[in-house]
């Protein structure tokens, strides 16, 4: 039965003196600085307290302590994210990285799909490695009427968890609280779709557990018992873009309760543990087509997205500054020394992954070469990786873009230490996708500022990095960037469509949904959270 009403669960914690733990902002600063900052490098972080939990109940535990203190709780996963949301200011920090555990394997008869269950700290590489080489065991059985374990193990057929946000080293917990995507978002989506159920512990210690399909919102709400008391949650009435999105709460007539925790940057409370769907690994063959223009290469791409028969896995842009910083970069770096030559007339090129069997493979570059020469290109000027190695290859390319952009500013800090640059994470309309990239290129080239883009066109979704060179133009940057958000929604997009908003944001999250709607974000986060527990600061100050 569908209802829009839970009840939370009752569970007894773990003593408080078995929970490990530092306390102290000195010590926590001089020897674990790490978990007083992420990717995002916003300074100004500190803890009171550092918590290691390695199961539920030490977090219903150490809730219920802070709860008693009056004192917040930020959530730290693989702080690898880049907005901000995992650096405390005051209070405790509670990290996941005990919590690594893969617990079990399952299989749902009604879906007929695979489904693995696992803490929130275990890394996405680390996940992957296990489904990969199948390193389950009898205890991993989540069915105790089948033998689901053997029957994965000895299938020929090799799985994956189909969502790769590019940074491999973030935790599970974290890339669904932030709605994490990347590349592959183009055909599979972002790690909504794929969480199929979790655990959460709320602001007086209780968990809800919460399979999707179970609960659905009705007239505009959901009720949450807690404490024996019915909370309703009104969610907002907002109106969500079209485009990728990872902005703000979810919210939709009908919606799943799973959804409103998915995205919500850990404002409403902790993950102890999940399942994820998984799906058999794709046989892809990773291609590098080279075009004169932007125009030709955004064509190619209309194609590739409009035909069903190729199924691309994903679609990567790269800009001609981005080859730039490649060839000056190819021959003082190992990752890059086995790629060939860059073609010198390349002002832009696709990255793309198609599915082929060795059936299918030449009609598939028959189509590839007719769609390229109708965009001024050809098969000749396509790199294509067949083995792992190459495959290898065009992964350290990919990497090696942003890694040198960052090696840049990190230069110019040393003569500006408050200078880093400014990227921006937004998506549009299909239809719009041309003119946002030349808004891009014609108010940078006015403004002579440097940048370089890069991202996920199959999404519409181009990440503009602009490389300030000195402070005056990291703050006509920052004027810019603002003015680019107003543009993407305008274009039915949204100002963060992948990274969430975090603790750096918050401004555009006005931009996006107005005053009203995030005032009706802060009602939502009122009644799941009324005394501001968890991680104060992400997307707005109450």
């Amino acid at each position: 039965m569908v209802t829009n009403t839970i009840k939370a669960q009752k569970i007894e914690g773990t003593p408080f003196e078995e929970i490990q733990k530092i306390e102290g902002v000195d010590v926590i600063k001089t020897n674990h600085p790490d978990y007083i900052v992420d990717e995002s490098k916003l300074a100004g972080g500190s803890a009171e307290w550092l918590f290691f939990p390695e199961k539920e109940s030490d977090i219903i535990t150490i809730i219920n302590k802070m709860r008693e203190l009056e004192e917040s709780i930020t959530i730290s996963g693989g702080r690898t994210g880049i907005v901000g949301s995992a650096v405390p200011f005051g209070g405790a920090v509670l990290s996941t990285d005990f919590m690594n555990d893969v617990l079990g394997l399952g299989y749902d008869e009604d879906i007929q799909k695979y489904f693995v269950r696992v803490h929130p700290g275990i890394t996405l590489d680390a996940l992957d490695d296990v489904i990969k080489h199948k390193e389950f065991n009898s205890e991993h059985n989540l069915d105790p009427e089948n033998d689901v374990v053997s029957k994965f193990k000895q299938d020929s057929e090799s799985y994956i968890f189909a969502v790769d946000p590019t940074e491999m080293t973030a935790a599970v917990g974290g890339s669904i609280a932030a709605n994490a995507s990347g590349a592959s978002s183009f055909k599979y989506g972002a790690m909504r779709l794929w969480v199929r159920r979790m655990r959460i512990v709320l602001d007086n210690g209780e968990v809800l557990d919460i399979t999707r399909g179970q609960y659905r919102e009705e007239n505009g709400y959901f009720v949450i018992n807690k404490s024996g008391q019915d909370v309703n949650v009104k969610i907002p009435s907002y109106k969500m873009p079209k485009a990728k999105n990872a902005a703000g709460l979810y919210s939709k007539p009908g919606m799943d309760l799973l959804d409103l925790f998915v995205g919500s940057e850990g404002l409403f409370g902790v993950i102890s543990e999940v399942d994820l769907w998984l799906i058999k690994r794709p046989n892809g063959l990773p291609n590098l087509m080279f075009f004169l223009s932007e125009d030709d290469s955004i064509s190619f791409v209309e194609k590739l997205r409009a035909d069903e028969d190729l199924a691309v896995e994903y679609l990567e842009f790269f800009d001609e500054n981005s080859f730039n910083l490649l060839r000056s970069k190819q021959k003082t770096s190992p990752a890059l020394a086995n790629l060939d030559t860059i073609p010198s007339d390349a002002k832009t090129a696709i990255f793309f992954e198609v599915p082929f069997t060795e059936e299918t493979l030449e009609d598939i570059i028959v189509k590839l070469d007719e769609m390229a020469t109708d965009c001024n290109s050809s098969i000749d000027s396509c790199w294509s990786a067949f083995d792992e190695v190459e495959k290898e290859n065009f992964k350290a390319m990919r990497h090696a873009v942003p890694e040198t952009v960052n090696g840049i500013i990190a230069k110019r800090k040393n003569e500006f230490p408050g200078i880093h640059k400014l990227g921006t994470d937004m998506s549009v309309e299909h239809e719009h996708f041309r003119d946002i990239m030349k808004i891009y290129h014609e108010t940078l080239q006015e403004n002579n500022l440097e940048y370089v883009m890069w991202g996920h066109i199959g999404d519409s979704h181009i990440h503009v990095n602009i490389l300030p060179r000195n402070m005056e133009e990291l703050e006509l940057g920052k004027q810019l960037y603002k003015k680019f958000a107003k543009k993407a929604v305008e274009f039915g997009g949204s100002v963060s469509a992948e990274h969430g908003i975090g603790k750096i944001k918050s401004e555009y999250l006005v931009v996006m949904y107005g005053e009203e709607g995030v005032n009706q974000m802060k009602a939502v986060k009122a009644a799941l959270d009324p005394n501001t527990i968890f991680c104060k600061g992400n997307m707005f100050d109450l």
